[in-house]
Formats: structure tokens, C-alpha cells, sequence
């Protein structure tokens, strides 16, 4: 275990349980190297065997913290009852207990569901008790766990640099080796995907190759396959295409190894999203739909779908109803604006592309990242040609051009130089748009995204 030879440490502690029945700091143990190993059907029994045999002990901490683990572990299974039920037996225990590490522990896990509700303010109250627990008692998981929580809400409430700055904060303790392996990987896992989520691409491929090195050490496979989604996003953003499906196809095929189907879906959705940049428009639909039945909602990706097949009808009424169920979430709205903006374009219905546009740019305003303020102008730069604006979207849309250039996506830098030739093509610069438009031509071919080509 010291040594993190999961497999080994699970044969001899299963060798060592036929022999005679392990205590329950073993069964413990033997949880853990089950989980590691990708055993999670083990993992769950030796659990479920510790949390009872903590109890018999008296230890009702011990045995909160075994049934706040199985609700993690049955939760990421989707099998959300029995989640809710070892979520109401280790509050139960707790009831009458000094205040504790499993306390704080278990406030940590109420925060995520608040959090994915879009009560950040509660998220970020919870997680400051958690923090408060953790630094009282002196448990490093537990502040890493709470730091990163506390920063990921203020994030989503507006206040990035305040957040960014708590999240660094946990990610040191990750990268300096003071936290044990599971809570190092989701600190890894959640600061790449708050960096993807707020288009910070460098840092987040930065990030990522950070973890894919720290798993090699830990003899651990992609965290497990949750690192591989965010590395075959990176890739796709930056032309990797062929590395791209590789890594999203690997993820799909650990995560489900080990049961985690809540992060399947993510898997699928990201598979859809390269399959469509590639025109493989049937493998691209195949993805959403297995994403889609593992709880993976994979609106923006259909919508675009729907575009490329010339359903254009189809493409509003699925991003339509995709931006009303995203709320006031503004980094789930930032991904289906620029979508909505677009289809919008094509419907003639300038308004709807209005209002998606100044949306996009408060909310660039609002998080100051390179991507959401190239988004945000080459929404309007569209929005400025078809308002027969042409010589005011030349300007814009060369600055887009030049910011997605800066961050290295080139899909999105030759989508520009279409707009950006039509625009030209619009003041009569038949030279120019040549130019732009043939630059982004070879730029699909290169990439290998045939559709767009042609």
C-alpha cells in the first residue's frame, strides 16, 4: 500500500481474508487497493464489510468516513439511492459526536450537490466550514478538498482572481506531495477542468501533463480515465485530432472498467465533439446518443450536428432549450452562446444573435480569459456582416483572429478567416477575402476537418 502496488496489496489483503477475517482497519486498506486497482464491485463490498466492522468497534467516526467513501463510490456508479442512504447512516452516527474529521468530510460532499444545483453561495459557505474543520484538526485532505471547493464557487460567482488564487493554494499541497492519492487527483482532475471551463486552454494542458506524470509515478491509469477527457479536449482544441479520439476511446473504455458512469458520458460527449470536427457525422451522432444515455446532456454538440446535416430548424430548438436549462450558470451558458449566436445568423433572426452576443461579452468582461473575449468578438463580428456592417466586422474579427492565434486553436482561428473573408468579399476586397479564405481552407484540410474544406 506504502508503495502503491495496488494490485499487489489487493491479492495479498484478499489472500490474508480467506485466511481469516480481516479487522476493520484491513478491510479498510483492502477497499482502498480494490478502488485503485479498478475493482470497484470489491471495493464497494470491503466497504460496506469495514463500515460494520468499524461500528462493532465503537468507532463511529471511522465508520461515517467508510459511508461517506461508498456514497462517493455509488454515486459516480449512479446508483443515487443507495448513495442517499449511506448518506443518512453516516449523519446518523455522527449526530451525537464530537466534532470531527468525518464532519467535515461529509459538509464536503453536501457542498458539491449544492454546487451542481447552482447555489454557489451556499456552495462557498459549506466549504469555508469544511475548511475551518480541516484546519482545526489539522487533516490536509480535508483543506485541500475544501480550499479547492471555496475557490471553484467564488470562480463561478465572478470573483476569478480571488478564486483562482484559494485553488493554487490546494494545488500546491497537491504537487508537493502532502495529500493522499485520491484526494491529489481530484485537486489535478478539478483545477484542469475550472481551467478548460473559464478557456485558460495553456493552463489546463499544462495541468494535464502534470497529472498524466503524476499518474505514471503513481501507477495509477488516468486518474482512473478522468484525466484522459480533459487531455483528448486539449488535444482536439489544438488540432490533435487522431491523438484526440485515442485518448477520449481509452477513457470511455477504464472509466467503465472501473464503474464510474457519471464521467462515461463526459467521455462519449468529447468523442461526439472530434468525431463532428472530422465530418464523421454518424460516429459523431452515435457519441452524443451513448453520452446522452449516461447522463451526459449533449445539447451543444447536437446543435452543431443538426447544423452540419442542414437541419437548421432542428439546431435552434435543441440550443434554444439548452441555454433556458442552463440557468444563470454563466460557464454553462458561455458554451452554448456562441452556438445559439450562430444559428440564430442563419434564421435571419438578428435579435436572438443580438442578445447572445452581449451576453457573451459581459461575461467576457466579466471573467477576463483570452478564449471567452475571442468568442465574444467573433460573435460580434458575425453579427456586424450580417447587419451589412462589413468594414466594422473587419476590425473585429481580425482581432479575433489574432487572439485565437494567440492560444493556439487553429479550428477556430480558420472559422474566423471565413467570416473574416466573407466581410472582405462584403467591402469589394476580392484580394483579401482570396487570401483569408484560402488560408482557412488549408488550415481544414490540415486539420483533417473535410466538411468545412469542402
Amino acid at each position: 500500500m506504502e508503495r502503491h502496488a495496488w494490485h499487489e496489496a489487493f491479492e495479498l489483503l484478499t489472500t490474508a481474508d480467506r485466511e481469516r477475517r480481516l479487522e476493520a482497519r484491513d478491510l479498510d486498506a483492502l477497499g482502498e487497493a480494490a478502488w485503485w486497482a479498478g475493482r470497484m464491485d470489491d471495493a464497494i463490498a470491503a466497504r460496506e464489510r469495514a463500515y460494520a466492522a468499524y461500528v462493532e468497534e465503537g468507532d463511529a467516526n471511522q465508520a461515517a468516513m467508510m459511508a461517506v467513501l461508498l456514497v462517493r463510490d455509488l454515486g459516480v456508479r449512479r446508483e443515487s439511492a443507495l448513495a442517499g442512504a449511506w448518506m443518512s447512516r453516516a449523519e446518523r452516527l455522527l449526530e451525537d459526536q464530537p466534532e470531527g474529521v468525518a464532519h467535515g468530510f461529509l459538509i464536503r460532499y453536501r457542498s458539491r450537490s449544492t454546487f451542481e444545483r447552482g447555489d454557489f453561495q451556499q456552495a462557498l459557505d459549506l466549504n469555508e466550514q469544511a475548511l475551518e474543520i480541516g484546519t482545526r484538526l489539522g487533516n490536509q485532505d480535508l483543506q485541500a478538498l475544501a480550499l479547492q471547493g471555496k475557490g471553484e464557487a467564488m470562480v463561478a460567482m465572478g470573483r476569478v482572481e480571488e478564486g483562482r488564487a484559494i485553488q493554487d493554494e490546494a494545488t500546491v499541497a497537491a504537487v508537493s506531495g502532502e495529500l493522499t492519492p485520491f484526494v491529489t487527483g481530484i485537486i489535478y482532475c478539478n483545477v484542469i477542468a475550472d481551467c478548460a471551463d473559464l478557456g485558460d486552454y495553456g493552463r489546463a494542458g499544462e495541468w494535464t501533463e502534470a497529472a498524466k506524470r503524476w499518474c505514471e509515478r503513481q501507477s495509477i491509469t488516468g486518474f482512473p480515465g478522468i484525466c484522459r477527457v480533459h487531455r483528448a479536449e486539449i488535444m482536439r482544441l489544438r488540432g490533435s485530432w487522431a491523438e484526440a479520439i485515442d485518448e477520449a476511446q481509452r477513457a470511455c473504455t477504464e472509466l467503465e472498467g472501473h464503474g464510474m458512469l457519471a464521467f462515461v458520458g463526459d467521455a462519449f460527449n468529447e468523442l461526439g465533439h472530434i468525431r463532428l470536427r472530422m465530418g464523421e457525422l454518424n460516429a459523431a451522432a452515435d457519441a452524443f446518443r451513448q453520452a446522452n444515455e449516461l447522463g451526459h446532456e449533449p445539447q451543444a454538440g447536437l446543435a452543431l450536428l443538426r447544423l452540419a446535416e442542414g437541419k437548421v430548424d432542428r439546431a435552434r430548438v435543441t440550443i434554444d432549450r439548452a441555454v433556458a436549462d442552463a440557468g444563470s450558470d454563466r460557464l454553462r451558458r458561455v458554451k452554448l452562446l456562441p452556438v445559439q449566436s450562430r444559428i440564430a445568423l442563419l434564421t435571419g433572426d438578428l435579435d436572438v444573435a443580438r442578445a447572445a452576443t452581449e451576453e457573451l461579452e459581459a461575461i467576457a468582461e466579466a471573467y477576463d480569459t483570452t478564449a471567452f473575449h475571442a468568442q465574444a468578438l467573433a460573435s460580434r463580428g458575425a453579427l456586424q456582416v450580417a447587419e451589412e456592417r462589413p468594414a466594422e466586422a473587419i476590425a473585429t474579427l481580425r482581432q479575433a483572429r489574432k487572439l485565437w492565434t494567440e492560444i493556439d486553436l487553429p479550428y477556430e482561428a480558420a472559422e474566423i478567416r471565413v467570416s473574416l473573408g466573407l466581410a472582405y468579399r462584403a467591402t469589394g476586397d476580392e484580394d483579401a477575402a482570396t487570401l483569408e479564405l484560402e488560408a482557412a481552407r488549408a488550415m481544414f484540410e490540415r486539420l483533417g476537418a473535410t466538411l468545412d474544406a469542402r
